[in-house]
């Protein structure tokens, strides 16, 4: 596309896409009449007949730059003016079979102007929602494929730690399922932020067969780029408990709470386990340890491995709180 052809497509956006206040409307009526009237001054006042046809293009303008009702209010206001100014008076004066169709003729050649005019100005408006919603969609997916690399970059990163090659293959396949399954519980464009409690609820549901992870906290927004790694981070609790924890026995529980704090952004995620088995601190670090870290999405992560129970905190920044109306719109 050359940049003529930019330039143009720019000024109709710009013409069609603004919504207009009610003065700047009627200010387009009047300047909509004033200069085909001048126009049509200029050379005769009336003495050619048809004196709405200066008129016809103006009134296509008005109908793709104006909301409806003030397109119909212009084609109104043009009708009087140029029946006054350059038909001879008022338009039934004098009424007759001929003044009656002509009249019924003029009104369905503007009704047909009017609606297509509007019905363009809709669809142009759409097709360009449309494009910006593409453009925001194209954007958040390069976004989530950036950090799902560095998620990934991060985990590999583990490598020269692992007891041995075999170790290091079958703990990051399992990782890389579990970042697999986090993605599939982000909609890319309907929301770009995820939602608490919903995305808590249906990372911990494939682990909480038996109803022993508590969830509570505020519905709230979790910022976009901190989605994934809090699912991993949830996800890596989730199979740790599962194998050494309060997950790992008939008796132990875990109590997942999140909270805004007091400045209404930062997010406080807090995992803990009850009734488990005595833990002891790993002297082996493992890959998945590297989710339960500081990264970027995450502000920070404190981990403590208490003799009673796992307990960690994991910290959110850009976090909002979702209203009882806003959660009522996103429902309906």
């Amino acid at each position: 596309m050359s940049a003529g052809d930019v330039r143009r497509s720019e000024f109709v956006r710009a013409l069609i896409q603004r919504d207009r206040s009610p003065a700047e409307s009627l200010a387009w009526v009047a300047g909509l009449i004033l200069a085909p009237t001048a126009l049509r001054l200029m050379f005769d006042t009336g003495a050619l007949g048809l004196p709405f046809l200066t008129y016809w293009p103006s009134l296509l303008i008005a109908s793709l730059v104006l909301e409806l009702r003030f397109a119909v209010v212009f084609a109104v206001l043009t009708a009087m003016f140029a029946q006054r100014m350059f038909g001879g008076g008022a338009w039934f004066r004098e009424v007759t079979t001929a003044r009656v169709v002509f009249f019924a003729m003029f009104a369905f050649s503007a009704g047909m102007i009017v609606t297509m005019g509007t019905m363009l100005r809709r669809v142009l408006r759409e097709v360009e929602d449309a494009h910006a919603a593409q453009e925001r969609y194209a954007r958040e997916m390069r976004h989530r494929v950036r950090g799902m690399l560095t998620m990934i970059q991060a985990l590999a990163s583990r490598g020269p730690n692992a007891r041995s090659p075999m170790d290091f293959y079958k703990e990051f396949s399992l990782r890389l399922e579990g970042l697999a399954n986090s993605s599939d519980l982000l909609q890319i464009g309907a929301e770009s932020d995820g939602q608490l409690p919903q995305m808590a609820g249906q990372t911990v549901a494939p682990f909480d067969r038996d109803g022993r992870i508590r969830l509570s906290g505020e519905p709230c927004k979790v910022p976009a780029a901190s989605c994934i790694p809090l699912i991993m981070a949830l996800h890596e609790l989730c199979s740790n408990a599962i194998a050494h924890g309060a997950l790992s026995n008939a008796t132990g529980r875990v109590e997942l709470n999140w909270f805004l704090g007091p400045d209404g952004s930062t997010l406080y995620v807090i995992w803990t386990e009850k009734g488990g088995p005595r833990v002891e601190e790993p002297a082996y670090c493992g890959l998945g340890r590297k989710l339960l870290e500081a990264q970027p999405g995450i502000a920070s992560i404190d981990l403590n491995f208490d003799t009673t129970g796992v307990w960690c905190e994991i910290r959110i920044a850009g976090a909002s709180a979702i209203t009882a109306m806003q959660d009522r719109r996103a429902a309906g």
